[in-house]
């Protein structure tokens, strides 16, 4: 996976738009990158909050396991459900 800095970064953008690189540029970006980080989280609670998806047991209140979710008027299926044993591998891979 490689690791970029910000600094390694900037200086790319600013080869790639023919504009010389400066110290100030990382600084910029940086702020220019934690406002739109603070923008997406507010636009991002905003939706919730319009959506009703703000309280706190909401996935609880609202989760569908498909396993055992049930529609009035479903017709039966021949197998009500399926299982699969891996040897208690599951939470290994959580």
């Amino acid at each position: 996976c490689p690791h970029l800095s910000i600094q390694a970064y900037v200086k790319s953008l600013c080869d790639m738009h023919g504009v010389p690189f400066y110290n100030h540029c990382s600084c910029q970006f940086s702020i220019v990158l934690d406002v739109y980080l603070q923008i997406l989280a507010l636009v991002s609670n905003l939706v919730r909050r319009a959506l009703q998806r703000d309280q706190p047991d909401w996935r609880l209140k609202h989760c569908c396991p498909a396993c055992t979710y049930k529609i009035q008027d479903e017709p039966a299926m021949r197998f009500k459900m399926l299982f699969a044993q891996d040897g208690n591998d599951s939470l290994k891979r959580v």
